[in-house]
């Protein structure tokens, strides 16, 4: 299947540019790319890092800064040149954009964090899908319930074993949890023990509360707070068919590129995957996968286990 999301980034990205200085809304966008508006808004918010339209209004107000500064102007004349229909409309944008009314930054001193436009060479277009460039993530402790499976590297990568037990345990037997904490988001969370890379194990999950019962023959993991880096991937393809060798490019990228920075050690012996299965559908897949780091872990190639549900 040839990927076609990162020339719809591309063309969604372009066209924005070129119509800065008028209203733009998100059918009209959708159209030019065409794409359905669902897609888009997903696609566009990840290569974005905020919501499409807040960005689409970011870049507005970055635009219109020059004007501002350098052009004998009113507020309501910029506001209306850049698709504003009201002049307190650009007032409050800027002033939340940026912390300040554009009054006070044209006679005062200051220093704006402006939204660049999206660059497409920050991504990896794969095969079937885009992995983004990582975002950093603190997350407090936490508790899973699932079902623990121990299966070799090999295994998976031949016959796909994750997958089927993610499938397994997400259709069938998560419905033996009671009041999990997000019923519809999927956790595979794959652990080993340093130094023996044979001792991989694959736990398909859903967080718990604390003090919910385990149904009979499942496990429990508690994991610890730990800062993340969390990477996403989108997918041409519903998660029910994601396996490793989807993500194997991913992999490949973490460990040969990524992890050569000094700076950047795993911090533990475990990563994994999380689904928000209300995302889904049978053309569109949406992973997290969540690295555990420090800056003086230990390193360890990671995703031998392989991805997944």
């Amino acid at each position: 299947m040839k990927n076609k999301w990162m020339d719809n980034i591309r063309t969604a990205a372009d066209f924005i540019e070129h119509n800065v200085r008028r209203k733009l809304t998100l059918d009209e966008i959708a159209a030019e790319v065409g794409l359905s508006k669902y897609h888009l808004h997903r696609i566009m918010s990840a290569a974005a890092e905020r919501p499409l339209m807040d960005y689409v209004r970011a870049r507005k107000l970055a635009s219109s800064l020059d004007l501002l500064l350098h052009k004998d102007m009113t507020i309501l004349d910029i506001a209306l040149e850049f698709g504003f229909e009201f002049e307190q409309s650009y007032i409050n944008a800027f002033t939340s954009e940026y912390g300040v009314t554009p009054y006070k930054f044209k006679k005062g001193s200051y220093t704006l964090r402006i939204a660049p436009p999206i660059d497409v060479s920050q991504m990896k277009a794969l095969d079937e899908g885009i992995i983004f460039k990582p975002q950093y993530a603190v997350k407090t402790a936490f508790t899973l319930a699932g079902v623990r499976h121990r299966f070799s590297p090999e295994e998976n990568y031949n016959h796909n074993t994750a997958n089927a037990v993610g499938n397994d345990f997400f259709y069938r037997r998560r419905q033996e949890m009671r009041n999990p904490v997000r019923p519809d988001t999927y956790i595979g969370f794959t652990k080993w023990t340093s130094g023996d890379p044979d001792s991989n194990s694959y736990m398909p999950s859903v967080e718990m509360y604390e003090t919910s019962r385990l149904p009979e023959g499942w496990d429990r993991e508690k994991v610890a707070p730990h800062r993340y880096a969390v990477f996403k991937f989108i997918g041409q393809f519903h998660p029910r068919e994601l396996t490793y060798h989807h993500l194997e490019e991913i992999w490949a990228y973490i460990n040969e590129t990524w992890m050569n920075d000094p700076d950047r050690k795993t911090a533990d012996t475990f990563f994994f995957e999380q689904i928000d299965m209300e995302l889904a559908s049978d053309n569109y897949c949406e992973v997290e996968l969540y690295i555990p780091i420090s800056i003086n872990g230990w390193r360890r190639p990671i995703g031998a286990s392989g991805i997944c549900f």
